[in-house]
């Protein structure tokens, strides 16, 4: 799991919130903050917070393994992936899961995910395949569902140029009624990175919110960038609902 979502949580990891006391290790920790509210992955909802252990991240995660053993859990995992100790458990209807690695100074970095076992259904009006290229291959998605807002973070692959790929983006954005914003346009340095911003439906009247999306309009973020013998897209979508 660590692998899939590594490159999708990257994208989040830098957005702490305070985090709920349910999504909590069963060992002291420290800096717990929330990054991941409620998203979807895989159809699947999940939240994801992080934190800090005083010591080594094998003995925390056979003291969290302990913990839930003798708090009742039966279903407990413990398992290594490279750096990562990892332990999970079942609990009624979701999997949790806490991950951590060594630090310097003798500390332990950490995240707790919990999975809802049953799937869910986020409906996205204006859907990435409809603005991605026929050619390109989606590798990952993050759907993050807030209340009203729902934010797509799409990644997917193309062997064609960035100029080539950004022109189709761009006529594919304005058929969906999205608007072209040059002024926030990034430079471009020698056609390996290509990044546009994108707005639809918005009544000029109306106020943005806290994050700069405004009730009732869409937001994207269109970034490509060669990589190799392949270019990158990557598509941030925010939708508002009235």
């Amino acid at each position: 799991m660590i692998g899939r979502v590594a490159l999708l949580l990257a994208l989040v990891l830098a957005l702490p919130s305070e985090a709920g006391e349910s999504l909590r290790p069963p060992i002291a920790v420290t800096g717990l903050e929330l990054v991941l509210p409620g998203a979807v992955m895989g159809g699947r909802e999940v939240s994801t917070a992080r934190f800090t252990v005083s010591g080594e991240a094998r003995r925390a995660a056979e003291n969290i393994a302990s913990a839930w053993r003798n708090a009742g859990t039966r279903d407990v995992v413990r398992r290594d992936s490279g750096p990562w100790q990892i332990v999970s458990r079942i609990v009624a209807d979701q999997v949790e899961t806490i991950q951590l690695r060594d630090e310097d100074g003798g500390t332990s970095t950490g995240l707790i995910s919990r999975w809802n076992v049953q799937p869910v259904a986020v409906r996205i009006k204006n859907h990435p395949k409809l603005l991605l290229p026929t050619d390109a291959k989606t590798i990952d998605q993050l759907v993050n569902r807030e209340g009203a807002r729902v934010v797509v973070t799409t990644v997917a692959l193309s062997a064609r140029a960035v100029a080539e790929l950004a022109r189709e983006v761009a006529e594919r954005a304005a058929t969906l009624g999205f608007t072209r914003r040059p002024v926030m346009e990034a430079a471009r340095a020698g056609g390996e990175i290509d990044v546009s911003f994108y707005r639809k439906g918005v009544r000029r009247d109306s106020a943005p919110d806290k994050d700069g999306a405004r009730v009732g309009g869409a937001e994207l973020v269109v970034t490509i960038e060669r990589r190799g013998a392949k270019s990158a897209v990557v598509l941030h979508l925010i939708e508002e609902t009235p």
